[in-house]
């Protein structure tokens, strides 16, 4: 008896609570029909406390807590040359850079042609006897660095002034053809800035107008020693054995990255034979060896490298015996 008398209880409180939720969803939704029907809203608050409202009469970067986001995508590469703080990475669908050469790669490409620079324009009688030749493809290099900075898909470091420095050093390499006392001021000008440039500094460039052709930026004659210098001269030495890999492999990241971005380049349109499918197909297959040296590299693979080394080679030779 006393056992369904509890049951009996335990159902009575059940309906109590369960019956005004019912009777109020039910009111709910026939209020919900009527087009009258208006919500209760709670009113905003007469004041603000006083951390809420410093929030929105301060500077926000002064007093948010926490690291400032990277920019770029989620999962966009990170580095001592990917600018946490610079402008995004360009949202208009631009070409996918990171992909093909890092922010480290392109940075470091520039920084790297400082040395031999600083050579070439140190005296005018330097630059005259031969030094503007090579600040011609130094510079060239350069240009070409910058413009995949300008469009580098994810926040790098110069970006703010790539488009502005790509024009400057296209248009000192293009004038460096002659070995004049004008060509030279230009030439030391340009070096004075990058070297600004690399020791931190701010250089304003003159804001390009309109869109660029790759081909203006560099002769393909230019980049191509740049290749070569790359195969030749850096990933065959710095892969032929064990103790070399183990030494510069950081290096031969850099110079496979370097050719992987230059074949890219020279398929552009305005360039020679840029619509022409065999030396397309060239091209991609030494950007294709040159990404594979990237990964086998950093798996610390060298047999793996030299195969794709060994390839690269194959694609320059078959592509040299039909294109200068």
């Amino acid at each position: 008896m006393n056992s369904v008398l509890l049951r009996f209880a335990v159902c009575s409180c059940l309906l109590v609570t369960l019956l005004p939720a019912a009777q109020s969803q039910t009111a709910l939704e026939n209020a919900t029909r009527d087009r009258t029907y208006k919500p209760t809203r709670s009113l905003p608050p007469a004041t603000w406390d006083a951390e809420t409202e410093r929030l929105f009469t301060a500077d926000p970067f002064k007093i948010v807590r926490g690291e400032r986001p990277r920019g770029g995508a989620a999962g966009a590469p990170t580095g001592p040359n990917v600018d946490p703080d610079g402008p995004p990475g360009p949202t208009n669908g631009s070409f996918a850079w990171s992909a093909i050469i890092s922010a480290d790669t392109v940075t470091d490409e520039i920084k790297s042609r400082l040395p031999e620079l600083a050579q070439n324009v140190q005296t005018a009688g330097a630059f005259r006897d031969g030094g503007n030749r090579n600040v011609r493809v130094q510079y060239a290099v350069i240009a070409v660095m910058f413009g995949i900075t300008a469009e580098y898909d994810v926040s790098i470091r110069w970006q703010n002034v790539a488009g502005g420095a790509r024009a400057a050093f296209a248009r000192a390499a293009s004038n460096a053809k002659a070995a004049d006392s004008n060509t030279y001021k230009e030439s030391k000008l340009r070096f004075q800035d990058l070297d600004e440039m690399v020791r931190g500094g701010t250089v304003e460039f003159e804001a390009p107008e309109g869109e660029f052709v790759w081909s203006d930026v560099a002769e393909r004659r230019a980049l191509m020693k740049r290749l070569e210098e790359a195969h030749q001269k850096r990933l065959r030495p710095l892969t032929a054995n064990e103790t070399e890999f183990d030494k510069n492999r950081t290096q031969v990241i850099h110079e496979a990255e370097i050719i992987a971005a230059l074949a890219q380049v020279i398929q552009r349109e305005g360039y020679e034979y840029h619509d022409d499918d065999d030396y397309l197909a060239f091209c991609r297959q030494l950007q294709q060896q040159a990404r594979g040296v990237v990964e086998a590299a950093k798996g610390k693979n060298l047999a793996e490298v030299q195969k794709h080394v060994g390839e690269i080679s194959k694609s320059c030779s078959a592509c040299h015996e039909g294109y200068k």
